[in-house]
């Protein structure tokens, strides 16, 4: 009878730390699903703002799905003229660097992030050449 309470007391107690172990190792994989969502939903939000450009949009928002990232942008270097890519061939932009606070959210799974990210802005120089037209 003394050996069968030991052996419950050792069986007991390997089924408590065995429980602990999983139940933190569960915790561990949700930290790590909500960070990959994050990282996914930050990575989503620069391929939108890949396409703006801070000179001619400082804030704004763009929406693809149930993502929407909205952003604000502070000229961080000043304007300076393009290198000309050909000899002999004019200046056609001003380049300045731009440093773009941005908000991303997701309806469907309720993440969010805010991050900062370096982004180049363009200002075109000449009447041929539009605002919104970059190289």
């Amino acid at each position: 009878m003394l050996e069968a309470i030991v052996a419950l007391a050792i069986l007991a107690g390997t089924g408590a730390a065995l429980f602990a172990w999983i139940s933190q190792n569960l915790q561990a994989a949700a930290r790590i699903e909500a960070e990959q969502s994050r990282v996914a939903l930050q990575l989503a939000a620069q391929g939108l703002l890949a396409s703006v450009n801070p000179y001619a949009e400082p804030e704004g928002m763009r929406r693809f799905g149930a993502t929407s990232v909205s952003w604000r942008a502070k000229l961080v270097a000043p304007l300076r003229a393009s290198v000309p890519t050909q000899a002999m061939e004019q200046t056609r932009w001003r380049v300045g660097l731009y440093e773009l606070t941005v908000i991303a959210k997701d309806e469907n799974t309720a993440a969010s992030t805010e991050f900062t990210l370096m982004q180049a802005g363009l200002e075109a120089l000449g009447a041929a050449t539009s605002r919104a037209d970059p190289p």
